[in-house]
């Protein structure tokens, strides 16, 4: 019986084992029962669960606040199952309490620890749900969690404020450019953050906002340290628990003020630049019209820049066959995107001036070329240099040219005659004079274009200055007559000069002197033997004109426009076969210039030539 008994009292043990773990089982159930009871009503309560799983085990919403022993964000628990992510495991845990055949329900759960058999409570936990809900209502929650979430990842600073200026929400952007906590920030109210100094005052910025339901503008923000940040806020009103207020962007425009600055400094710099040049700069549509100019326009051509703007070329008056160039270049450029440089010539206050015309194309951000940047540079003395400088060429090759040929005859006379002296011992008297005067003629006419050369290479060098003095023409033309009385007398000519008083003229005495010299040699060099030479001296209102007259060989209306040009230069023989190489004529032009003067020829063949040139008195 003993024995009996104690199996007794076993089963008994058993039994009231079963039994306490089916009351804990029961209050379990209760407990979840009595937590889906009080949803509605008990939203603390509520609050404290845990998530949301579907009935497939994942997790669709998850408490950060609850589940803080899940070192992972929610955003990257959401999706995965709630076996793997609470119990380590890879399938649903034995006895799952989540109702699976309910496949259209979603469940709220909260976590408790997992007890065995044995009432020893173990470390693992098991999901408990607290109640089914219908889809609809978790996307409302989800809804909330969204725009919980959008607010924050938005590039901008938010703020949400009232119509006293007291701030309702804001986001962390927000405190992160201000440097304020998120706790200090949520004591401050928008005046203390707000600088209305160079903008609007609060009542005018929520007057506008009402008004135009939303508003736009710049104000600057005032940093936990007392620095301004410039800001650009875009308002609107919204309705909030049944009120309105005022949803509040800033962003941050410090570094776009920056670079407005820095654009505008720069554009200041260059039209400081482009203002103050002596280049013309014009800028030009594709209708060809002036969109700019600057104010070279007024030193250059005498026009106020205002005058060009909105017009085209032949608008303002230019002439057509330049209107015509210029917009036919603009067109290429225009077209082939490539810049080009033209070269012309224009008429402009008086004078005319040569420009080198630039045009250099304008891309935009579309590679489109709506704009032409045209620069005119005045070019007139670079051309005239470079004509100089031609110029300076040719004489150089004409000087090389007569030095080649015309100086060797007389030298090539000299040197066959003494050779010939030399080699010969039997000469006679009359055969040594002649070969004498041949010596002497051949040295004259090589001294003569030797003196030339020399003069005129000096005044082609700018070596020979213009020293202007008064003194008496009549005495220089004497002196000179002098110098060629052995010429004369050889050629038996009859020179006729009368002048019966002084004739002061202003000039330089040493260009007169070689011009009167020149005049009086050809005249003797192409006068026939007995012929005759007048000079003629005669007074005009501001000059005394020079005239040297003979009867000798003429010069034919074909050859007297060569006399005065280098690059035609004429020459002939004189009556006795004298040579020359017409550098005379050519200096007497260039020195008459200089001193103001004018000097022309009047001729026929065959009748003599007459030469006259003009010297100023005063």
């Amino acid at each position: 019986m003993e024995l009996d008994i104690n199996l007794k009292n076993e089963d008994k043990v058993r039994m009231l084992e079963d039994e306490i773990l089916e009351l804990k089982r029961k209050l379990e159930v209760a407990q979840a029962g009595a937590l889906k009871l009080s949803r509605s009503s008990d939203s603390k309560r509520f609050s404290e669960l845990f998530g949301v799983v579907d009935s497939d085990f994942n997790l669709l919403s998850v408490n950060d606040k609850r589940n803080e022993f899940v070192k992972t964000q929610q955003d990257v628990l959401k999706g995965q199952k709630c076996y793997s992510v609470f119990c380590g495991l890879n399938q649903p845990c034995k006895n799952c309490s989540i109702n699976t055949n309910n496949s259209k329900k979603l469940v709220w759960y909260f976590l408790q620890q997992r007890i065995v058999n044995n009432d020893r409570i173990c470390k693992s936990n098991i999901i408990t749900p607290a109640n089914y809900i219908e889809p609809f209502e978790l996307t409302l929650k989800e809804t909330d969690l969204f725009y919980e979430q959008l607010f924050e990842s938005t590039g901008d600073a938010l703020l949400i404020i009232d119509c006293k200026g007291l701030i309702l929400r804001f986001t962390r952007k927000l405190c992160e450019m201000l440097s304020y906590s998120e706790e200090e920030f949520s004591k401050l109210t928008i005046f203390d953050i707000d600088d209305p100094t160079n903008s609007l005052s609060f009542e005018d910025r929520v007057f506008q906002i009402e008004r135009d339901k939303g508003a736009i503008f710049e104000t600057d923000l005032i940093s936990k340290s007392g620095k301004l940040i410039p800001v650009e806020s875009s308002s609107s009103p919204i309705r909030y628990h049944s009120k309105t207020v005022f949803f509040v962007t800033f962003r941050n425009i410090e570094e776009r003020l920056n670079a407005q600055k820095e654009l505008l400094e720069s554009e200041i710099r260059f039209r400081t630049l482009v203002e103050n040049a002596k280049d013309l700069v014009m800028r030009f549509d594709r209708e060809h019209r002036h969109v700019f100019v600057n104010s070279a326009s007024q030193q250059v051509l005498g026009i106020d820049p205002q005058e060009f703007i909105g017009k085209t070329h032949q608008e303002m008056g230019f002439p057509d066959d330049l209107c015509l160039l210029w917009e036919e270049e603009m067109d290429k450029v225009f077209e082939s995107g490539i810049a080009d440089v033209i070269d012309f010539s224009i008429q402009a206050k008086g004078r005319d001036v040569d420009f080198e015309w630039q045009l250099i194309p304008e891309f935009n951000t579309e590679h489109e070329i709506p704009y032409l940047l045209a620069v005119a540079r005045d070019v007139s003395k670079r051309t005239m240099s470079e004509k100089a400088l031609e110029e300076a060429l040719k004489t150089k090759d004409k000087f090389f040219s007569i030095i080649a040929h015309d100086l060797r005859n007389p030298f090539g006379s000299l040197r066959a005659l003494s050779e010939y002296l030399q080699n010969s011992e039997d000469l006679t008297k009359e055969e040594i004079k002649e070969f004498a005067e041949i010596i002497h003629a051949s040295a004259c006419q090589g001294y003569d274009l030797l003196e030339n050369l020399l003069e005129w290479s000096r005044s082609q060098r700018g070596n020979i200055k213009w020293k202007p003095q008064e003194f008496d023409l009549v005495e220089l033309i004497n002196s000179n007559i002098k110098l060629i009385q052995a010429n004369i007398h050889k050629k038996q000519i009859h020179l006729n000069f009368q002048a019966e008083k002084s004739h002061y003229v202003f000039a330089d005495k040493y260009m007169i002197d070689t011009i009167i010299r020149n005049l009086l040699a050809n005249a003797v060099k192409f006068t026939y033997m007995n012929g005759n030479i007048d000079i003629i001296l005669l007074e005009q209102t501001k000059h005394y004109c020079v005239s040297i007259k003979d009867d000798g060989k003429g010069i034919t209306k074909e050859n007297q426009p060569k006399l005065f040009d280098l690059d035609n230069q004429y020459s002939s023989v004189g009556t006795a076969m004298e040579t020359g190489t017409g550098l005379g004529l050519i200096l007497c032009k260039e020195f008459i210039d200089t001193n103001n003067g004018q000097i022309w020829v009047e001729s026929e063949g065959g009748k003599g030539s007459c030469f006259s040139f003009t010297v100023p008195k005063k």
